[in-house]
Order: structure tokens, then C-alpha cells, then sequence
């Protein structure tokens, strides 16, 4: 039987990741990666797409006689899967209504189909990855923003608007910090790297002593840059290393949100597992040791003993894998059930 490959992009709040994926194995068999700079506009975001999926079609070198044969993209916010639009999207700058399907058909000459992030990303770990096998999954993705996805009875529950899963929006302190959404007091607003970064640089602004200062510095960062684009997940994980004290703090409040906020999911839901990823869960698996034992704790006691609470095995992969096996699904080439 000839192989199927799958063109898979996640865009997402600070980076664009494409790759070429094996659809009977999950392999990722090239891959491109581009700055968002969501910033510059619509048109500019747009264009991005298509180059950077280019360059990962070029980076796979198939073999002759193979094609790519449907692309997905996943984006952060609310999406309408029907017409292949972006509706919002908070850590885009605000920009909303974006084509994205019609503009990268056009430019491939492929199928494609745009899904959420975190709902994309939890197909692929349910093909290939923590979420194998399981019938009532939950993943949780922290990054610039936090999203969440639900699989029930082995398949993604979208739910009549395609926003099911949100966590990252479930109110974790009454009247508290506004969220991207405008929204107040949503998990997104203390446990995304946009609220850890906002809290650590007016940390830093009121003078408190921490290796950020020279880590920012080494890296050409401005610690007076827009809060959720100066400290890269990278540079937490630096920090962390070196125990450093106000890093510390900031990741143990933002954890124990996170803790709180999967304690609800695992009362209101009940899932077998939680799947934990994301470049900051990636980056900082400190995150997940804060908040997997809060939330066994503060559940009910029959469900939070029996779930199990487990990072991503695709790591930054899930959300070009889930993409691939999205687009693949309208084409129907991957065989999924």
C-alpha cells in the first residue's frame, strides 16, 4: 500500500511550525519554522503560511513518485472548520476572519482544513502519542495562551461551535486579571507564559533581584518589551536551572492555577488521563510536578485517584501531526476510524 503524506502547520502566538508527515506512523519527515510577527498584519501572517509551508515540503525530500496530498493548519482561538476561517484569536494581535484555507489552497494547489490548536494537537496524541488508546481524554496545552481539548469515546469532541475544551478560559478566580479574551479571572490570565512573563517583568520594573536581568540581556531582550513576547519559554527553563528565586514563585502561582483549573475538569469530566504539553510544559516540566498533585488534591477523591496525569509524547511535534492527520481526514487518505 502507497504511504500517505500530510502537510501539518501550527501557528501559533510566537512561532510558525510546519512539517510533512507520514500519516500511517506520525513521523515528521521535514520541517520549516518561522517567526509569528503577528503584528505586521493580516496579509503579511498570511504569506508567512504559505513560506514556511513551502519550505517544509522542500525540507522532506519525498521519495520520487510521492506527494503531499492534503495540508492542515491549527490556530490559536476560534475557528469556523467549515469555510477554513480564523474568527479571533487574542494572542494574534487581535486579528480575526482570516481565510486561512482559501489563501493556502491557493497557494499549494492542496486541500485544506483549519481546526483549533489544542484540538488538533490532541488528535495526534491520540493517533501516535500519551493519548493512544484512551476513550475519555483531556489535553491541556500551555503557551502564549492555554487551550484544551476533549476526546470522547476515542474521538475530538468539538462541540456545536467548535470551542469545547476550552480550560484556558475557565474562571479560576472570580473578578480577577483580564484575559486576552476580555474575559476576568480565566486560567489564561495566570497561567499562560503571556501572564507568567507579564508578572515576572513588573517583578523585574519594581527591582527585584533575578538572573532574568542578565538572561534577557545575553539574549538582545528588552525586559521594557510588551509582556508575553520578551521571555521565551527557553529562557524560563534557564532561570529554573538556577533556582532562581522570583522565576520560582511566579511558576508555583501559575501552577497552582493550573492545578485548580484541571481539579474542575476531572470532577466535571471524569477523563482516564490528562495529556500536559506546550512549549512552557516542554520547556519548564516543573510546571506539570506543581500542578499534577494539586489537582489529584483538590478533585474528588474516586476520579482524582483514577486519572492519570501525563506530559505529551510529540512534544512540539503534536501540533504538526494532529494538523496532518486533520487535512488528511478530508480527503479521507489516512485511514482513521
Amino acid at each position: 500500500m502507497a504511504k500517505s503524506y500530510g502537510l501539518g502547520i501550527d501557528l501559533g502566538g510566537t512561532k510558525i511550525l510546519a512539517g510533512v508527515t507520514d500519516l500511517s506512523t506520525g513521523k515528521v519527515l521535514g520541517s520549516a519554522k518561522k517567526r509569528t510577527n503577528s503584528a505586521e498584519g493580516a496579509k503579511e501572517l498570511l504569506g508567512r503560511l504559505g513560506d514556511v509551508a513551502t519550505d517544509a515540503i522542500a525540507d522532506a525530500k519525498l521519495p520520487k513518485g510521492t506527494f503531499v496530498t492534503s495540508a492542515g493548519v491549527l490556530a490559536p482561538g476560534q475557528v469556523d472548520p467549515e469555510r477554513g476561517v480564523l474568527l479571533t484569536a487574542p494572542n494574534l494581535s487581535g486579528l480575526g476572519n482570516l481565510p486561512i484555507a482559501e489563501s493556502l489552497e491557493d497557494r499549494l494547489d492542496l486541500p485544506v482544513r483549519l481546526g483549533n490548536d489544542v484540538q488538533g494537537a490532541a488528535l495526534g496524541e491520540l493517533r501516535f502519542g500519551a493519548g493512544k488508546g484512551v476513550d475519555r481524554l483531556v489535553c491541556v496545552f500551555v503557551g502564549t495562551g492555554v487551550g484544551g481539548a476533549i476526546i470522547r469515546g476515542g474521538e475530538l469532541d468539538r462541540g456545536p461551535s467548535a470551542t469545547a475544551g476550552e480550560i484556558g478560559h475557565l474562571v479560576v478566580f472570580a473578578g480577577g486579571r483580564f484575559c486576552g479574551c476580555g474575559g476576568r479571572g480565566h486560567l489564561e490570565a495566570y497561567a499562560s507564559r503571556t501572564a507568567i512573563t507579564r508578572v515576572l517583568l513588573e517583578e523585574l520594573r519594581r527591582g527585584r533581584p533575578s538572573v532574568l536581568r542578565d538572561l534577557l540581556g545575553a539574549a538582545g531582550i528588552d525586559e521594557n518589551a510588551p509582556g508575553g513576547m520578551a521571555i521565551r519559554s527557553g529562557l524560563l527553563a534557564k532561570a529554573v536551572a538556577q533556582n532562581d528565586e522570583l522565576v520560582l514563585e511566579t511558576l508555583q502561582e501559575a501552577g497552582r492555577y493550573l492545578g485548580l483549573a484541571l481539579a474542575s475538569a476531572i470532577n466535571f469530566y471524569n477523563p482516564e488521563r490528562i495529556v500536559l504539553g506546550g512549549g512552557v510544559v516542554e520547556a519548564v516540566p516543573l510546571l506539570l510536578e506543581i500542578a499534577a498533585p494539586i489537582a489529584k488534591r483538590e478533585a474528588l477523591a474516586v476520579p482524582g485517584a483514577l486519572v492519570e496525569i501525563v506530559p505529551s509524547k510529540l512534544g512540539d511535534n503534536a501540533g504538526v501531526v494532529g494538523a496532518a492527520l486533520l487535512g488528511a481526514q478530508s480527503v479521507q487518505v489516512a485511514g482513521l476510524r
